[in-house]
């Protein structure tokens, strides 16, 4: 329909080649009119590789996840790659049949942005010389990186600011201890408040949701006169926030709450939750950086990266009562 090579189409579509402005048009003119769309599976098959790459997350529904899907599809489609979205909801089951699917599609490299992995799925795709990222594994070897989040800063940061409003009765809510993140983030906290000399301390477990932020919140103040809460994560900072209103507590007057991972919700919340703010759109970006070095490095050597954290001072915060 253009009058044109199939070779002058393929430069056009790929944007592999200048072609002249007028050729350019009259093909994808043609594109237009006939409704063309590239098949990727022969794509793949004629170039030898898959196109694909794979990005496996714990809980799509989670406002922690959106910002780094958009930030690892952004940087693919800019490498002319796609990107499947695989969801495990926290189950490790899940984990594997996303990766043996990852495997099946023959994908270069998957970027698993969840804890919930087995050791044998993480040892199974440098054997398949699939390169892999992760988040807060702790481990770099050849096919495999490591993204860590600067949490030990965060948490101090948090610290630092409820004492300098004299806060000395500080409650921590942290996530499941068995992960990585939460683990650190609740050590850091406890090392932090010795360091603070802080007057009395209290930390309970939940699961990083806003149900267990709640309840958490209720068995933390039952016996604890906290005046300020450190969350580990901002769905339970929220969580805590509505287990405040249902005690009669005004924030921040009666409690200080501060979260982490700045969320959009966070800046919604009434009142606005100060919180760390953790770049996720930033971990996306730098997760398909890490697979595309990773991929196109001959000796596929694997790299460790860090992600610095800040706090944000909204208006969940202020002097502890007097």
């Amino acid at each position: 329909m253009a009058g044109v090579s199939v070779a002058t189409v393929s430069y056009v579509v790929n944007d592999a080649r200048n072609v002249r402005p007028e050729t350019r048009h009259r093909v994808l003119t043609a594109i237009q009119r006939l409704g063309y769309a590239p098949n990727a599976a022969a794509r793949n098959l004629a170039a030898g590789r898959s196109f694909i790459l794979g990005l496996i997350v714990s809980d799509i529904r989670n406002p922690f996840f959106p910002e780094i899907i958009t930030g690892f599809q952004e940087a693919a489609n800019v490498c002319s790659m796609e990107a499947i979205i695989l969801n495990t909801n926290y189950d490790a089951a899940r984990t594997r049949e996303a990766v043996n699917r990852i495997l099946g599609l023959q994908a270069p490299g998957v970027a698993v942005m969840t804890s919930q992995i087995d050791a044998s799925v993480i040892s199974l795709l440098p054997r398949k010389r699939v390169c892999a990222v992760y988040l807060d594994l702790g481990r770099v070897d050849k096919y495999i990186s490591n993204i860590t989040a600067d949490y030990e800063g965060g948490i101090q940061a948090a610290v630092d600011h409820v004492t300098q409003f004299g806060h000395q009765r500080v409650g921590f809510i942290g996530g499941n201890p068995a992960l990585t993140s939460a683990w650190r983030r609740r050590q850091a906290f406890l090392t932090c408040a010795e360091k603070a000399g802080l007057k009395e301390i209290r930390a309970v477990d939940s699961n990083f949701t806003v149900e267990g932020g709640y309840y958490a919140c209720s068995k933390l103040l039952s016996g604890f006169d906290a005046t300020a809460i450190i969350a580990a994560n901002d769905l339970m900072a929220i969580g805590a926030m509505h287990a405040a209103y249902d005690r009669n507590l005004r924030i921040p007057a009666d409690l200080s709450i501060v979260g982490f991972d700045d969320i959009t919700f966070a800046q919604f919340a009434q009142p606005a939750l100060t919180t760390v703010a953790l770049p996720r759109n930033e971990i996306g970006r730098v997760a398909f950086q890490a697979l595309w070095t990773t991929i196109t490095d001959p000796s596929h050597a694997g790299s460790e990266y860090c992600m610095e954290t800040r706090l944000t001072i909204r208006q969940s915060t202020g002097p502890a009562p007097r």
